[in-house]
């Protein structure tokens, strides 16, 4: 039985692995086959385009957060407390949503930088070999 340090150590190392566009990061793209880079090109662009889609789905939840502040103070004006307090629940839920969304995409893409630098590596590696060939 391997010691718990080790353990962790391959199991980190394994989650890592699974991971192709993480691990082509680490390794170079030299290593990956045409047909590899070909799949991995087709990955990059939907973990891009998903990445996209969430990161103006995330600024549109904040950026109706001030949105619920001024209903609050239109239905309180006008008496309607209980929709007053829904708007004033839903200020912060705004906020904990888009944070929660930021933590996702930064535990799933690992940011936009790291997702662009993969793609330049991708197009870097299969344009050098165009060239060769």
């Amino acid at each position: 039985m391997l010691p718990r340090n080790a353990s962790n150590i391959l199991q980190h190392l394994e989650k890592a692995a699974s991971d192709d566009l993480s691990y082509l990061e680490t390794t170079g793209a030299e290593y990956f086959s045409t047909a590899q880079l070909i799949r991995l090109k087709g990955q990059w662009e939907v973990k891009h385009q998903l990445f996209g889609q969430l990161q103006r789905l995330l600024l549109r939840i904040v950026a109706w957060s001030p949105l619920w502040i001024v209903g609050w103070a239109g239905f309180q004006w006008l008496g309607w407390t209980r929709v007053a307090l829904l708007c004033l629940a839903l200020f912060p839920l705004s906020f904990v949503c888009f944070f929660a969304g930021l933590l996702f995409m930064r535990r799933f893409f690992k940011g936009k930088g790291h997702l662009d630098a993969v793609g330049e590596m991708i197009d870097a590696e299969l344009r050098k070999r165009r060239v060769e060939s």
